[in-house]
């Protein structure tokens, strides 16, 4: 029978309100995270439900014991991520809050570009794409492309059974499944 350590978490600037289908349900605040210990030994699907001051987006989250492996569904991908390895599996939401009251005006900010055309310089978040099609991203820009190898290094032995499918890259954007 499998032991695994679930972690929900909240990767957003707002307070977020869980609620899984087993009966748990629990309030995050900003980068904060629950854990619980399970052990399953059938194919079982968690369904996902977070909310914020005027959004929501749910998820399911499915076990299957025949590879154990898990995946993580839902119609806004964006708003969600999975990590897995050693027995930990990491569900993490970006959703924001979509009514805001006195929210300060920002300027979107344009990509600083270097000498070449199209290349983001640094500071800028790492990103690479495994050989099982998932994006990763850093969950902060790192600062050199050292950094930036030691990263993906790192990512790549948290995620046993992947590779790196084509060179890594760097984006303004935080796009993919956000790791660690």
């Amino acid at each position: 029978m499998p032991l695994f350590n679930l972690r929900w978490v909240n990767r957003s600037h707002s307070v977020q309100d869980w609620m899984i289908n087993n009966g748990d349900s629990f309030t995050l605040q900003p980068d904060h995270e629950r854990s619980v210990n399970i052990s399953i030994n059938n194919d079982y699907t968690y369904r996902i439900v977070v909310s914020t001051q005027g959004g929501y987006a749910h998820a399911d989250l499915t076990y299957t014991a025949n590879t154990n492996t898990w995946a993580l569904a839902s119609v806004t991908p964006n708003e969600w991520g999975l990590a897995q390895g050693n027995g930990i599996v990491t569900v993490r939401c970006l959703l924001e809050d979509v009514i805001e009251v006195d929210v300060p005006m920002y300027t979107a900010q344009v990509p600083v570009f270097s000498a070449v055309e199209g290349k983001v310089s640094y500071p800028a978040y790492q990103l690479y794409e495994d050989n099982t099609e998932t994006t990763y991203c850093s969950p902060k820009k790192v600062s050199n492309h050292d950094v930036g190898k030691e990263w993906v290094r790192a990512c790549i032995a948290a995620h046993p059974g992947t590779s790196c499918y084509g060179k890594p890259w760097i984006s303004e954007d935080q796009s993919g499944t956000i790791w660690p």
